[in-house]
């Protein structure tokens, strides 16, 4: 026994001297460590990534082994393995590797790593406008369409791919925001002096987010309380008389923790009446808004929580009507729409250092919304309670080639609402699980692959498949493709607010059913030389279908709004091309144009969905002087003919065309820029065009012996003309 013991030690003593395990670390020219580096062995899969110090060890085939280490953006460097000691690797910055990691346009950027088709707009490219809010920081973007929904209620909606705004996915850092009952409103209660960046990705979105993903997908990430600057100070003005104050602030508690407290109010309390029909073009209205959140970073956990209330008020309508008025009794017709909101969100992750690629992580967040309002004589209240929880784990199987996230993750809504005479609860329980794989075998080649299962106790199993290619051509070009499938349940009631502020009746003809779609599309992005210069394109084609869509049908009669379960075909093709060119050091030049064939079978007729522009055209031009001391941004958006839904049956003074002209809209901002911060002075529809008599019969706005024929809901341009405004940013940095 002794014997065979000693004989094994022998053998493993001298498997030890021959040990083909390769150590080494990672750095750049100046000596940084470079975290999640990748080492490859030459000729084979076997693979690692780097530790929080730069560090690796990996075991090879044979000692004769050749090593290839890559990191994003350096020049990757093929050396023998060194069984000597520690290998000490420098890899050296890459211009042309930089060049294929992303396209620029001004402070937007795509990732060219990343396989899905994300857009980056970050913090500086939002200063380029007004941006009050989420609701407004679009406005020099092509991708994401922006419009009124009505000519009372100031509600501002999106469009993404030709659909509205309530198919896209709506997040907060990861977490579900802007969704159920918040739908319509939701995007004014992100005040854009909070946004660190938005994450704007076209398509089925990853199953790690959940099911809710149709069309696209918004991620909006907050300034960080570790990041941001010490005092940040913004007041804006504007000619129409709305006022606006943001200040953040942000500290360190001790080494490890973070505080951050963001504070926004605006308050607008003037009586603008353009068009002269009675009615306020934009609704007073007034809103405090204040997050304070924490964050704590170890070596080998990373947590955070936050908090958040916001009160927003809303009095419209007739001239005359005030906050506080009683719209049940007033005889003004009044809008309003009083909103409490409160949530606590947070994240934690479980690191292991030397291992990056591996981690737990969980998101969680709890949300209570309460509404008070009404329209006219018709009062609506609602109340919503949201919990949402996601734990993350991932890993690599064998190498970095093969990665996977997989997870559970748990859905709570609780809805409780009471239009005019009618009730409606729900309370939705959705738990789920999922796994994701990425095969990501070189820089050239992006494999992701999904599928979750969320069990829904309402209307049964979701399953929800999405993959994702990405496959580099060239140095220049790259294309991607999609496809996935998307689930969400209507909020009938809060998705036609804007056709409230009308005599409609409301006709639920069946209840509704989830609504389900698959998506799929690809995008092409290519960079042409110009000379010196280099334009860069960026086409994408998406088509989405519908399986079950709740439609809105505005056609059947001008007095009713009927909703039911689609019976028929429902599409929406959408096709874009953007390019973007750097005509000098100082002035950059972009532009798209937008085609959108967008139909649903409504009253029997497969036909456009009303509101919605099937050509479009984008103009952005950007001028920055040396150091950023002057900045000038101007916008153009040319909105082709959109159809408008059925009148035909009103009295010939109520009829409406059945299809809305062309027209232009224009932005332009101007700001100086100074050590302690900037001002700026812009004006939004610079060119004053405005739709004309938006409102049928304004001077009978109520249901009597006069008629039914009032409606404030065929709004298919700006109704308030032009505003000009001002303001001014004071950082301290830490």
């Amino acid at each position: 026994m002794y014997k065979s013991l000693l004989y094994f030690l022998t053998i493993l003593i001298g498997l030890q001297s021959h040990s083909q395990t390769v150590r080494g670390m990672v750095a750049d020219d100046n000596h940084e460590r470079l975290i999640g580096a990748t080492v490859l062995e030459l000729g084979t899969m076997n693979g690692i990534t780097t530790d929080v110090n730069g560090q690796f060890e990996l075991e090879v085939s044979s000692r004769s082994a050749r090593l290839i280490i890559s990191f994003i953006g350096f020049q990757p460097d093929t050396l023998s393995a060194d069984f000597s000691g520690m290998m000490h690797i420098i890899l050296q910055p890459s211009t042309s590797e930089l060049e294929e990691v992303m396209v620029t346009s001004g402070s937007t950027f795509l990732d060219d790593l990343e396989s899905k088709h994300v857009e980056v707009i970050t913090a500086a490219e939002l200063a380029k406008a007004a941006c009050c809010n989420l609701s407004e920081s679009f406005e020099t973007n092509a991708s994401v369409d922006v419009s009124f929904t009505d000519a009372v209620t100031g509600a501002k909606t999106i469009r993404m791919l030709g659909l509205d705004g309530r198919y896209v996915q709506i997040n907060r850092e990861n977490t579900p925001h802007v969704r159920g009952l918040s739908g319509r409103y939701g995007l004014s209660y992100v005040p854009g002096t909070w946004i660190q960046s938005i994450d704007l990705g076209k398509g089925a979105g990853t199953v790690v987010n959940g099911y809710e993903s149709m069309t696209g997908q918004i991620n909006v990430e907050l300034k960080k309380p570790e990041l941001s600057e010490k005092l940040y100070l913004n007041g804006y003005g504007n000619s129409l008389g709305r006022v606006e104050l943001n200040a953040n602030t942000t500290f360190s508690i001790n080494d490890n923790w973070n505080s951050g407290v963001l504070f926004h109010s605006n308050h607008f309390n003037n009586e603008v009446d353009r068009n002269d029909d009675g009615f306020m073009d934009l609704p007073k209205s007034k809103q405090i808004n204040v997050m304070n959140r924490y964050k704590y970073r170890g070596e080998k956990l990373v947590t955070q929580i936050g908090f958040q209330f916001m009160r927003d008020e809303k009095a419209g309508g007739q001239l005359g009507f005030e906050f506080g008025d009683d719209f049940r009794s007033s005889s003004e017709y009044g809008f309003v729409n009083n909103t409490s909101r409160f949530e606590v969100f947070g994240k934690t992750g479980l690191l292991f250092p030397h291992k990056p690629y591996k981690g737990w992580g969980f998101i969680y967040s709890a949300t209570t919304l309460d509404i008070d309002g009404g329209y006219g004589e018709d009062s609506y209240e609602g109340k919503e309670a949201t919990l949402y929880g996601n734990v993350i784990f991932q890993n690599i199987i064998g190498n970095s080639f093969h990665q996977y996230k997989t997870g559970v993750s748990i859905l709570y809504d609780n809805f409780d609402e009471v239009y005019a005479d009618s009730a409606f609860t729900r309370k939705e329980i959705v738990p789920g699980a999922y796994f994701e794989y990425t095969y990501l075998p070189s820089d050239q080649f992006t494999i992701v692959a999904g599928v979750r299962s969320d069990f829904h106790n309402l209307y049964g199993t979701y399953f929800t498949p999405r993959l994702h290619l990405r496959y580099q051509f060239s140095e220049n070009t790259t294309i991607r493709g999609a496809i996935g499938k998307g689930y969400r349940t209507p909020n009938a009631i809060v998705e036609n607010s804007s056709v409230l502020v009308s005599n409609r009746q409301l006709i639920v003809q069946e209840d509704p059913k989830p609504e389900i779609s698959w998506n799929m599309g690809t995008s092409l992005v290519t960079v042409i030389p110009v000379g010196e210069k280099k334009l860069n394109i960026v086409a994408d084609y998406f088509y989405t279908a519908f399986d079950n869509q709740l439609i809105y049908d505005m056609d059947q009669s001008s007095t009713e709004l009927n909703i039911y379960n689609l019976d028929g075909e429902s599409f929406a093709h959408s096709f874009q091309i953007e390019g973007t060119f750097p005509v000098s050091e100082f002035l950059k030049l972009k532009t798209a144009y937008k085609y959108y064939d967008v139909k649903s079978t409504i009253n029997g007729v497969l036909q456009p969905v009303p509101f919605n522009s099937k050509n479009r055209f984008f103009l952005n031009m950007s001028y920055s002087s040396k150091y950023d001391k002057w900045e000038v941004d101007y916008t153009l958006q040319w909105y082709g003919s959109k159809r408008l839904p059925d009148t035909s049956d009103k009295p010939v003074e109520f009829q409406r065309s059945n299809s809305s002209p062309s027209f232009f809209l224009m932005n332009a901002q101007i700001s100086r820029g100074f050590r302690w911060g900037n001002i700026y002075v812009g004006s939004e529809n610079l060119s004053n065009f405005v739709q004309k008599n938006p409102i049928v019969d304004a001077e009978n706005p109520f249901r009597n012996e006069n008629g039914n024929n009032f409606d404030a809901s065929m709004a298919w341009a700006p109704v308030a003309g032009r505003m000009v405004y001002f303001g001014f940013r004071y950082k301290i940095k830490k």
